[in-house]
């Protein structure tokens, strides 16, 4: 069995998803946090996070990029539900949607007073079209609590981390937990409650609060 390392800063900012993966499979990681800067030429292209995975032979498989390391993770560990390019696409479709919100919420926190203005109201119609399209294609799937067939997939984990995540990020970012409330995203949600209390996830679900922000209304 190989073993997982996960170079990141410390606090490990949005590698939940990443996090989410590895509790769901049952697979023991460990954090490394490389001195920074001094170490930044000693990372693929100089970014973080970073995937180190090491065989029991000693050959070392080494990844940066979020949604990289998810992707190759998620076929590790047979978390598609199914290998066919149409479901892999699909899911990769749905992952980079709820990537883009992530970007648009750094954008936020980083920006001053003005530009503030202009991510948020961004963020919204983006966040909007999402749960639109989302909700559409959980619907197709029977409104049953999984985006793609009755088991847990690649972007259920995915969804279940995004929503956690979302409880910090509206401690800062105002709307941002609204457009995802159980009166707007009812399937999105569905999906939270099925797959949150999966036995597989309640490790990862310890590190955050029992309910997601979307809920608290």
């Amino acid at each position: 069995m190989s073993t997982f390392t996960l170079r990141n800063h410390v606090p490990p900012a949005r590698v939940e998803t990443i996090e989410a993966i590895f509790c769901y499979a049952g697979i023991n990681w460990k954090l490394e946090v490389p001195q920074w800067p001094e170490e930044q030429e000693n990372q693929p292209a100089g970014k973080l996070p970073v995937l180190v995975e090491t065989t029991v032979g000693g050959n070392q498989f080494v990844l940066s990029e979020i949604l990289a390391i998810e992707a190759y993770l998620a076929k590790k560990f047979d978390l598609y539900g199914s290998d066919t390019p149409e479901m892999i696409a699909r899911q990769a479709e749905l992952r980079i949607q709820i990537n883009d919100l992530y970007e648009l919420i750094i954008m936020y926190k980083i920006g001053n007073e003005e530009e503030r203005k202009v991510v948020l109201p961004k963020f919204v119609s983006t966040a909007n079209a999402v749960v639109k399209y989302h909700e559409k294609i959980l619907e197709g799937n029977g409104s049953n609590g999984h985006y793609f067939g009755n088991e847990t997939t690649y972007l259920d984990i995915i969804l279940v981390a995004f929503f956690c995540a979302l409880n910090n990020i509206a401690a800062f970012m105002p709307q941002s937990e609204d457009v995802f409330s159980q009166s707007k995203a009812p399937l999105m949600n569905k999906v939270f409650n099925t797959v949150s209390k999966d036995t597989k996830m309640t490790e990862f679900m310890a590190s955050f609060d029992k309910k997601p922000a979307t809920e608290k209304s």
